[in-house]
């Protein structure tokens, strides 16, 4: 089964249930991706703000959930993720578990779009699933709790 790197509100096992109700998923724990750094960008209706995209930003790294994934769930993600209307795009990126190993996963990437202030419920789903798989609190401070502020 492929490898899926969630960095934004797919961290959240509840939603992961929501959007993948006929294919299976586990989780395998937190992970992170080198290069890239987490923003918040474009303008979702659902969400009622901005919501998370990656962009490259050299000795910058991203915490998230890593699951293995079923194609079924695959497709079932690409359907939210809006691949087919061109909104995101699955690729492939090579993420590290804490005791070194490495894992070939897929994400969700757009091009970078005006950064913005995100919803509260939006950031609060995010806080969900960082806190449950434990993603390091100044991480989780620095990119995500802060726009909780103000």
């Amino acid at each position: 089964m492929p490898y899926y790197f969630a960095h934004g509100s797919n961290m959240s096992q509840r939603q992961m249930k929501e959007r993948c109700k006929e294919g299976k998923f586990k989780t395998l724990g937190r992970a992170f991706l080198k290069g890239y750094r987490l923003v918040f960008d474009g303008y979702s209706i659902t969400r009622k703000g901005p919501v998370a995209n990656l962009v490259p930003s050299e000795g910058s790294i991203v915490w998230g959930v890593l699951y293995e994934v079923s194609e079924k769930c695959l497709e079932e993600l690409d359907g939210w993720e809006g691949v087919s209307s061109g909104a995101y795009k699955r690729v492939k990126v090579e993420v590290h578990s804490e005791d070194g190993k490495s894992f070939m996963a897929y994400t969700y990437l757009r091009e970078p779009l005006e950064e913005g202030k995100p919803s509260r419920k939006y950031i609060k789903t995010l806080l969900e699933g960082a806190e449950a798989v434990g993603l390091p609190e100044e991480y989780v401070n620095k990119y995500i709790r802060v726009h909780l502020e103000g």
